[in-house]
């Protein structure tokens, strides 16, 4: 009786080099669409994020820089009016210590008859640049709000303060402003590959405070 081959119903060397490599091409190309559908999604969410950061942040902006100013006389109490020293903090509602990347300005934001006190700064020598806010009522000895500023963003691209006068031409003087353009870009958090660049958003907007 003649002996069975030894490889009879198995694979030779030739086949499985062959379904190796289909097994790996296939695996490989799952893996890629894998990675690149994953690529896509944080793109996603980080695209999502920085359109978010920017509209709250321009919202939040837009409402207090609106009030603005010192209001009508008749909003204050006479002991607050009769201070000389408290009226120059808050009488032109734009402060001098504004400058392009500082945003300082007064005024009865939350109207309920007490001045506020608000900070915008950019800080940082290189994108990302941060972005923090410091806000609060005026002491009665007109002490300005203390404790930690607050962070709106640490992913600004750039942020840049313009002050106009009421002949609407760009003043150096920012306690001559009579409004107040905003330019804000943000940034995302990782660069895109292989591009290496971040993705941006910017806005801009232009505030004329109701008192000034």
């Amino acid at each position: 009786m003649a002996s069975k081959p030894a490889n009879a119903g198995g694979f030779s060397l030739l086949e499985l080099i062959i379904v190796l490599g289909l097994v790996s091409a296939i695996l490989g190309a799952v893996l890629s669409t894998l990675l690149e559908g994953g690529g896509v999604s944080m793109r996603g969410r980080q695209e999502s994020e920085i359109h978010r950061q920017l509209r709250d942040i321009l919202t939040l902006m837009v409402k207090e820089l609106r009030r603005t100013g010192f209001p009508p006389p008749n909003a204050y109490d006479g002991h607050y009016l009769r201070s000389s020293g408290r009226l120059n903090l808050v009488s032109r509602g734009i402060l001098a210590e504004s400058r392009s990347d500082r945003l300082v300005f007064t005024g009865d934001i939350n109207a309920d008859n007490r001045v506020d006190y608000f900070e915008y700064a950019v800080s940082g020598a290189t994108p990302p640049l941060t972005l923090t806010r410091r806000a609060g009522p005026i002491g009665d000895a007109g002490t300005l709000p203390g404790g930690p500023a607050q962070t709106l963003s640490r992913l600004v691209e750039s942020c840049r303060f313009s002050y106009f006068d009421a002949s609407g031409n760009v003043t150096s003087r920012a306690t001559q402003a009579a409004s107040v353009r905003i330019d804000l870009t943000l940034r995302s958090r990782a660069s895109d590959l292989p591009s290496g660049r971040h993705r941006t958003v910017s806005r801009s907007v232009r505030v004329k405070p109701i008192n000034l």
